[in-house]
């Protein structure tokens, strides 16, 4: 037992524990001992006689717990998620001194934690005696250096500084308000023509700043001069590409496109010209007729009917679901209650047995929607199909849903190939998989009914699920939630050689070997947990090699695992032509040959890299259970959230008129610069000249 003055509670120091099948378990302040610490070095592995127990003992004899860094004052400024929390209050590495003392690599972080204390202590000093109060809210204060208390000082701060903000906008806005009533000058037939000449004086330094006619800068100054020279803006004939990016603005945000129009700078359609247009057709679950005809439209204009080029033809259905508001809407247009599940004509009668077997009449209020997406393998179709409203979608609903998706997608007007499903690998997902094939089988195809030339459908796994998801199983490997403890050849693989490696090399060091790694990569908040990129980053051969280079064969199993998925990553993420040659990555270069050595690869060298470890787990001496040998390893809806305001799960309501919406803007529905997917590679604007469907005259 120890006391430590931190927490002022006593503490099991030591504790061994042998079970029913003589395996040794050895407890440093209720922390287990990992299987690759020297102790078990030349210790048998069943501890079934006297003579191995005191082998043990008197081994355990020869090393000693240390304090380790429990002082409050130090614990304060250990960054959140580092690996040095997981070691307070004691190091359980550490050996051969006396107790009470500290051993070199305490000693070691006790400097590190001492020197930034000062640090901390010394830039709050200097800033209150220059500015007074510490300004948490400056960009150099970063919360990885940050107490709790300083993070809740944040929010206050933050707060304070909203309420400012919002009170100077209110103060100018009046202000303006006030000299444009008192000062604001109302121009003449004489003086208008004389700003209209200026335009078009302006105009020939438009067209040599931008020459290329199609670039959208062009089009918005030739729209803006058409305007100029009307007597009236309800006579102007917007152009489709413009109307197209007003319902974009709009549908981020309507009150900031309002302002925006209103300012007087610049001519945008009206809210009510902008409705016909997002209004074009009935919003409705399910697959409408109408909206097949756009997507036969969005093909022509692709040219994926060509009888030449007859493999811009094929395409792609994307399925998944998104969180939503439980809530009922009406519906004045229709004088109905939108809110309720809707899962299409076979899955509302599966529901209505279901119901029937419970004895109950009242229907589910949805919490999710299921969003069909179609995909173009060689063109950028980008094509929301339909939309269902559900509670949780489930195999036996799925599969009538997707099936009827295939057959309209190849039988009706759009006579597109559909050549692969793709989703995240989901339990109702699998099952829906594993339908269309036997029991115990590996299930990746099947055969598609509707094709004339026997082709197949792939089930695709999602390749960002998947890297964040193995990236979330690898972090939770002794460390963070400590839920697995992955092992392979004899050798643990842990999250925390990461954080050690960050700690050691990367945080307090001037050279650096792996300056990408940083803390928002190891500290996985909610919304980090969502970045493809930020996994990706973490799983890399970067980091690999500077495990290798610091660390050696000690951590041999942990740089073998971010290598192979570094790989697998680059293999399923080719882009373009040029992106392989630019970054000097072979992996990212297109395919040009069915035998390309990357297939080979994914077909063998990788799978077996699974195979293997399966086998070590399987293998592994020692008593494990089942359960403990098994070592397991969205750019669209942010639309949806972004326009459900403060409000980040929209309403079947939203999520219908969004997808109604995103059809007739096409293209200009771009991903942020900051998503979780980003949309970087591919940002050329095309001008798209074609006419775009109104409310009244288009059906």
């Amino acid at each position: 037992m120890q006391l430590y003055p931190s927490t002022g509670i006593a503490s099991v120091k030591l504790n061994v524990t042998i079970d029913q099948n003589f395996a040794a378990k050895v407890f440093v302040h209720r922390i287990e001992l990992c299987s690759d610490h020297q102790l078990w070095k030349d210790l048998p592995t069943t501890f079934d006689s006297i003579i191995n127990i005191q082998s043990l003992l008197s081994k355990l004899e020869r090393y000693s717990v240390r304090v380790g860094n429990y002082e409050n004052d130090l614990i304060d400024v250990i960054p959140i998620g580092s690996a040095v929390q997981h070691a307070k209050p004691a190091s359980t590495n550490c050996h051969g001194y006396r107790e009470g003392h500290r051993c070199f690599q305490c000693s070691q972080l006790r400097r590190i934690l001492v020197g930034r204390k000062y640090r901390q202590e010394e830039k709050q000093r200097k800033t209150q005696e220059t500015s007074g109060p510490t300004d948490y809210l400056h960009s150099k204060m970063q919360h990885s250096n940050m107490s709790k208390l300083q993070l809740i000082e944040k929010i206050h701060q933050q707060k304070d500084k909203i309420t400012n903000l919002q009170n100077q906008i209110l103060r100018t806005r009046n202000q303006f308000q006030r000299e444009m009533a008192s000062k604001g000058v109302t121009l003449d037939f004489s003086q208008s023509l004389e700003i209209k000449d200026t335009m078009a004086t302006c105009n020939a330094e438009m067209e040599k700043a931008c020459p290329d006619e199609n670039s959208s800068q062009r089009l918005f100054w030739t729209e803006q001069m058409k305007c100029m020279n009307l007597q009236s803006t309800k006579g102007m004939r917007w152009h489709p590409m413009i109307l197209r990016w007003c319902l974009y603005l709009r549908q981020k945000s309507s009150a900031a496109y309002d302002a925006l129009r209103d300012s007087g700078f610049i001519t945008l359609p009206s809210s009510r010209t902008l409705f016909d247009y997002s209004h074009y057709t009935r919003s409705d679950n399910g697959f409408l007729p109408d909206v097949i005809k756009v997507l036969q439209e969005e093909a022509t204009k692709r040219d994926m009917y060509s009888t030449e080029d007859v493999w811009k033809n094929y395409v792609g259905i994307l399925f998944d679901e998104i969180k939503i508001k439980s809530d009922l809407v009406y519906d004045k247009h229709t004088g109905e209650l939108i809110g309720y599940c809707n899962l299409d004509k076979v899955g509302n009668q599966i529901m209505d047995m279901e119901r029937s077997f419970k004895d109950s009449s009242s229907n589910d209020i949805a919490k999710y929607m299921l969003v069909l997406m179609v995909r173009g393998v060689a063109t950028d179709l980008k094509f929301p199909l339909a939309g269902f409203a559900t509670l949780s979608i489930t195999a036996d609903f799925l599969y009538p849903i997707i099936w009827k998706a295939i057959r309209i997608l190849e039988t009706s007007a759009a006579q597109l190939k559909v050549l692969f499903l793709t989703c995240d690998l989901a339990s109702a997902n699998r099952k829906f998989f594993n339908l269309h094939g036997q029991v115990n089988d590996f299930v990746y195809f099947t055969d598609n009914p509707f094709s004339e030339d026997g082709r197949k459908i792939y089930f695709v796994a999602d390749v960002p699920h998947l890297i964040k998801t193995t990236r979330n199983c690898f972090s939770n490997s002794f460390s963070h939630l400590n839920t697995r403890k992955l092992w392979n050849n004899g050798k643990d693989m842990s999250w925390i050689h990461l954080l050690t490696l960050f700690e050691q090399h990367c945080e307090m060091s001037l050279y650096t070997p792996c300056p990408k790694l940083t803390r928002s990569q190891l500290d996985l908040t909610p919304f980090g947990r969502m970045k493809v990129n930020l996994a990706a980053q973490v799983l890399s051969s970067t980091v690999a090699n500077a495990l290798e280079m610091m660390y050696g064969d000690n951590v041999s199993e942990t740089v073998n695992f971010p290598r192979i998925i570094d790989k697998f990553f680059d293999c399923l993420n080719v882009r373009n032509l040029y992106e392989g040659r630019n970054k000097r990555n072979p992996n990212l270069n297109p395919y040009t040959n069915i035998n390309d050595e990357r297939l080979q690869w994914l077909t063998g060298d990788f799978l077996s890299y699974f195979d293997l470890w399966e086998q070590s787990v399987l293998q592994r001496p020692g008593a494990f259970t089942d359960k403990q040998r098994k070592d397991p390893l969205e750019q669209h809806f942010g639309h949806y959230r972004h326009r459900a305001g403060d409000n980040s799960n929209p309403t079947v309501y939203d999520v219908r008129h969004m997808m109604t919406t995103m059809r007739a803007v096409g293209a200009q529905a771009l991903a942020p610069q900051h998503s979780n997917i980003n949309n970087k590679e591919n940002r050329n604007m095309v001008i798209d000249n074609s006419r775009l469907p109104k409310r009244g005259n288009y059906f």
